[in-house]
């Protein structure tokens, strides 16, 4: 499944083709987009193209009703586009993060050797959609000897929980569960091909911007132009493809976000999706990041 936009009927289409009314259904819950979007997706094969992902992103932003969702639809092909090769069913999760403020710390993931041939064990601290994901890839070590694993949530001695602090109204992507994964002498087979993994952080805000603007074309058309959210999808799929290395491609990587922040002001927060007021954060906190981008 691939995008070409030169215009929103081309977004409309794609709608169109995958059975998504116009406006979308409400989904209050992980559960209910999940299961949206699994019908309206077949995600369970490893990406042909970038283009096969800019699809997945703006039809997860088409499905999702409020910004916790536009973080998942485009979180989902960050992932996938990092590491191409890989089949995921269903969701998956990229976790990073390890213990820093405990005292002591809990312990930070690592590869060692048993019977049996490579395990991992330790933990990692944020995993987001924790209670839905069937994949978890795990960064194991640091620096230059860091490798990546695909594990699956029903792997031997892998546990993933949710923590029940955040899952409230008020907080931050509150309806999307977020948790720890505790590892404990999980098998891994050979690490993945992790050479985009330092492009990850680019792709995930592009991604999520093409989520965002889908979503605002979809539930905001009273109040901005979808003809302004498809270019953007176009320009933002043009950059998806080729990231920029020269100070041409910067200067339209920043050009796009500062259009894309514009689009994030013109939706009215009284009329706005559950939760808005602290989840808009989401599409104005990689702005600063963008925009101090130099060439080196």
């Amino acid at each position: 499944m691939s995008l070409v936009v030169s215009s929103w009927h081309d977004v409309v289409g794609l709608a169109e083709k995958l059975s998504i009314p116009m406006p979308a259904n409400r989904c209050a819950t992980e559960v209910e987009y999940l299961a949206l979007w699994k019908k309206c997706l077949s995600a369970d094969k490893p990406a042909a193209s970038p283009t096969d992902l800019l699809a997945m992103a703006v039809t997860g932003g088409l499905l999702a009703d409020r910004m916790a969702w536009v973080f998942v639809g485009g979180y989902q092909s960050a992932i996938r586009h990092t590491f191409m090769h890989e089949a995921f069913s269903g969701w998956g999760a990229f976790a990073v993060s390890e213990d820093r403020k405990g005292q002591p710390p809990l312990p930070g993931v690592t590869v060692h050797n048993s019977a049996q041939g490579d395990v991992v064990s330790g933990y990692k601290t944020w995993v987001a959609c924790s209670d839905s994901v069937e994949h978890v890839v795990i960064k194991a070590g640091s620096g230059a000897d860091a490798r990546y694993f695909n594990i699956h949530r029903t792997a031997p001695g892998l546990t993933v929980s949710s923590k029940q602090a955040v899952a409230k109204l008020g907080s931050f992507l509150a309806e999307m569960s977020q948790g720890i994964a505790h590892l404990q002498n999980v098998a891994v087979a050979q690490a993945l091909d992790n050479s985009e993994v330092v492009r990850f952080g680019i792709r995930e805000t592009l991604y999520i911007y093409c989520a965002f603007c889908a979503h605002a074309g979809q539930f905001y058309s009273n109040q901005v132009d979808v003809e302004v959210c498809a270019e953007l999808i176009r320009r933002l799929g043009a950059l998806l493809e080729n990231l920029p290395t020269d100070q041409i491609g910067l200067d339209e990587l920043k050009a796009v976000d500062t259009a894309v922040q514009k689009l994030l002001g013109q939706i009215s927060p009284d009329a706005a999706g559950a939760n808005w007021a602290k989840d808009s954060g989401l599409i104005a906190m990689y702005s600063p990041g963008i925009q101090k981008r130099e060439m080196t």
